[in-house]
């Protein structure tokens, strides 16, 4: 009897009890499962639509290319489980442990992996658009060209995860963790990351226009050549980001701390500097035309080069800058 011709749940968990761990093929749409042992079961190109694996055990199990669209696998044990190339539209794998999972290439669009464990899994090429990672830890997941537009991931933990050339447009990361994260060319255009810590991000040529980065915590980040027109990092604290020919015409930088910041040739034209700290910043050859500098503190910053016509510079703090053309200013 081959695998594909098991008739329900009951019999593949008996043949399993005797030790047959390949099912490939296997049909089971809307099976009951829940609490089912699978660990290291063959499971490739399985029909488990709808199925119910709430808590079930699926270490090292291989599920490529299997179907479990809108199936339950809330608190499920997917650890070093194969699921590359899976669909998994709509399926709910709140709380689930998918520590260093391969799902490369899966489906994931509008499922539920809120609270779930991603630490170190693989999810190259993933499609999660829309879903929901509230609270996940990803922790040192690979995430490289995934689709993350849409997706849930408020408070989410993200340190040290790769993301480079993923898609995260319009995704809501509002208090979630990347710390040391490797997002360099990630699509992050009108995503929220307000109260997100960004501490020593790698966020080179990312494009982040439109973004919410209020209150975010960049301190050492690298967003040089990044694109940030028109994003809100109000508040925000990059104290020592590297910011050089980085794109923040009319962004709003109102009370931001870029205390030591590296703004090499960094676009502001337009940008709302107001009462932001900016002492020791380097500003050589920066574009600040129509800037508003209101109250900004200055002291100490280096503006050689700088282009500052139009500029709104009242009651803002000079001491100890090095003016446009080389000259000392004065508070």
């Amino acid at each position: 009897m081959h695998a594909s011709d098991l008739l329900n749940e009951a019999e593949l968990l008996h043949r399993h009890l005797l030790g047959e761990r390949n099912f490939r093929g296997i049909k089971l749409i809307e099976a009951d499962l829940t609490g089912a042992n699978l660990t290291r079961t063959d499971l490739s190109s399985a029909s488990l639509q709808e199925a119910s694996l709430v808590g079930a055990k699926l270490v090292g199990a291989k599920l490529c290319g299997a179907d479990l669209s809108t199936a339950n696998l809330s608190r499920a044990k997917l650890i070093d489980a194969m699921l590359s190339q899976a669909t998994l539209t709509e399926a709910n794998l709140r709380k689930a442990d998918l520590s260093g999972a391969i799902l490369s290439g899966a489906v994931l669009s509008g499922a539920d992996l809120s609270e779930a464990s991603l630490i170190g899994t693989c999810l190259i090429g993933t499609l999660l658009k829309k879903a929901k990672l509230r609270l996940a830890n990803l922790t040192g997941a690979t995430l490289s060209q995934a689709i993350l537009s849409e997706a849930d991931l408020r408070g989410a933990t993200l340190n040290r995860a790769i993301l480079s050339e993923a898609d995260l447009s319009g995704a809501n990361l509002s208090g979630a963790s990347l710390i040391r994260a490797y997002l360099s060319r990630v699509v992050l255009k009108k995503a929220n990351l307000s109260e997100a810590d960004l501490t020593e991000a790698y966020l080179r040529s990312c494009k982040l226009s439109r973004a919410n980065l209020s209150s975010a915590d960049l301190r050492g980040a690298d967003l040089s050549q990044a694109n940030l027109r028109g994003a809100d990092l109000s508040k925000a604290d990059l104290q020592g980001a590297n910011l050089s020919k980085a794109d923040l015409q009319e962004a709003n930088l109102s009370g931001a701390n870029l205390a030591g910041s590296n703004l090499l040739e960094a676009n502001l034209r337009d940008a709302n500097l107001s009462h932001a700290n900016l002492s020791q910043a380097g500003l050589l050859l920066a574009y600040l035309i129509g800037a508003n500098l209101k109250g900004a503190n200055l002291s100490g910053a280096n503006l050689i080069g700088t282009n500052i016509s139009g500029a709104n510079l009242k009651k803002a703090c000079l001491e100890g800058a090095i003016m446009p053309n080389g000259v000392k200013g004065k508070d």
